[in-house]
């Protein structure tokens, strides 16, 4: 009598079977293992398969985000989700194309993509493939590199390298908008005496407290306030014209006099606003002659006899 067990485990459709399980539990332990989101969509653009990656990234259960619109995904919506189809079209595939997911809470994750057209063994398109990986830590540390690269280490205002870059950009908008532009040249009065005097610790904490007091006299996310040199600084005002710069100029004066320091250092403010010929080098050197006289005339004013 045929041994039947051994008959059925060498059938051919149970053998294939048992391989078709073994390679589907094997490509699931490969998706289950992977922090990246592997989302795959039907020619409706519904989500037909939602990994665990994309689970956790995106905070959503896969029995929600299957059969839902994948444009839904994406933190703008069908615009990003348009713009991703028309580029699987023209190209086939796209690699590291960057964009934005939205998490259930509403939350956006920057992430950088890989995806591709779906075919069937007859070639013809049956829905999408894209693998998402989280580039949140890989963009804050450019962000922090590029603070570093163009933020002074005593005061935390920006530098004069980028001073460079700043200017020349708000010059040229200032004049694409027609829209007026000052400027300020601010020098520390005294302050190679103080630094002499009290140390150089002492010299930096001047600086910080400088520093501070520009932040505090200024609008934020629209001025501007950099250190031009070692006690020099320069102050870009946007959109102000000759009378309000002066306001502002006249305000950074008096609230650094209520430093500790004041007793010996003092602030010379020189500013100038852009003229329509004006280049980036004729607003500074305006701004740059006019403290130089105010400068002069506090000299002459504290000479002995005048």
């Amino acid at each position: 009598m045929p041994d039947t067990a051994i008959e059925e485990r060498d059938h051919p459709l149970v053998y294939l079977s048992a391989q078709f399980i073994q390679a589907k539990q094997y490509l699931e332990a490969i998706l289950g293992s992977t922090s990246d989101a592997i989302i795959t969509t039907d020619l409706r653009g519904r989500v037909m398969y939602f990994s665990p990656g994309a689970e956790k990234l995106l905070c959503r259960r896969s029995l929600e985000a299957v059969g839902a619109p994948a444009a839904g995904l994406y933190a703008r919506g069908r615009q990003d989700a348009c713009t991703v189809m028309r580029m699987l079209l023209a190209k086939g595939s796209i690699s590291d194309h960057e964009t934005a997911l939205l998490t259930a809470d509403g939350r956006e994750v920057p992430v950088s993509m890989s995806a591709a057209l779906l075919r069937d063994p007859a070639g013809r398109i049956i829905g999408t493939l894209g693998i998402s990986k989280d580039i949140s830590r890989r963009l804050e540390l450019e962000r922090r590199l590029r603070e570093m690269s163009i933020t002074d280490a005593v005061t935390d205002l920006y530098n004069h390298r980028h001073f460079e870059e700043r200017v020349c950009a708000e010059v040229q908008r200032a004049k694409r908008l027609r829209q007026d532009l000052s400027l300020l040249v601010i020098d520390l009065d005294r302050f190679k005496e103080a630094n002499d005097l009290w140390g150089h610790l002492e010299g930096d904490r001047i600086l910080r407290e400088t520093a501070a007091v520009l932040k505090q006299c200024l609008r934020r996310d629209v001025d501007a306030a950099f250190r031009y040199g070692g006690d020099e600084f320069v102050v870009l005002l946007p959109g102000l014209d000759a009378g309000n710069a002066a306001k502002v100029a006249e305000r950074i004066r008096k609230s650094s006099e209520e430093k500790t320091y004041a007793s010996v250092v003092t602030l010379s403010i020189g500013s100038s606003t852009l003229l329509d010929d004006d280049g980036v080098r004729d607003l500074v050197r305006r701004a740059d002659a006019q403290m130089y006289r105010v400068k002069r005339a506090k000299k002459r004013a504290s000479s002995p006899g005048d």
